[in-house]
């Protein structure tokens, strides 16, 4: 793998490119995907891995969304800065995460899909993208409608 060099890149602006790839696909299986941004927070790091943890995570999203199954879903990410490091909140209405599911959403190959439809490594992997390329942290917690995942670096 060639050296790769971090670079200043605005959250912002891949968030929003990230979040056009999927919007059409998303809209097609009635899941709106809201963006709000303050402030342009930067990140030094890797702007297509960040991307590439940000589909996984809208795709864990989507997907919950689906299981639950009763028409229109949504899905608000949120980026702003806090203390001097930027913070990108992913939020669904899905219901939220099962306390015991939640123990071990982030383990490689754990996945609650039916055999062929997930290989348990997406959320794995942008753990690993956020916390060891980018020295960031990624979390997840129960909101009143669903799961929050946390993104900050």
């Amino acid at each position: 793998m060639p050296d790769r060099a971090k670079q200043l890149f605005r959250v912002d602006q891949i968030i929003t490119k990230t979040v056009q790839l999927v919007e059409e696909s998303f809209s097609e299986q009635h899941i709106t995907v809201e963006f709000e941004a303050r402030g342009e927070p930067q990140i030094n790091g890797y702007p297509n891995e960040f991307s590439q943890a940000l589909i996984n995570i809208l795709m864990n999203a989507r997907d919950a969304l689906q299981e639950r199954g009763n028409g229109n879903g949504r899905i608000v990410v949120r980026s702003y800065s806090d203390n001097g490091r930027a913070v990108v909140t992913i939020t669904d209405d899905a219901g939220g995460v099962d306390e015991e599911v939640m123990q071990k959403i982030f383990d490689a190959f754990f996945t609650t899909k039916p055999l062929g439809k997930g290989s348990g490594i997406g959320l794995f992997m942008s753990k690993n993208i956020i916390e060891n390329n980018m020295g960031g942290s990624l979390t997840v917690r129960n909101t009143g409608m669903g799961a929050e995942f946390r993104i900050e670096v």
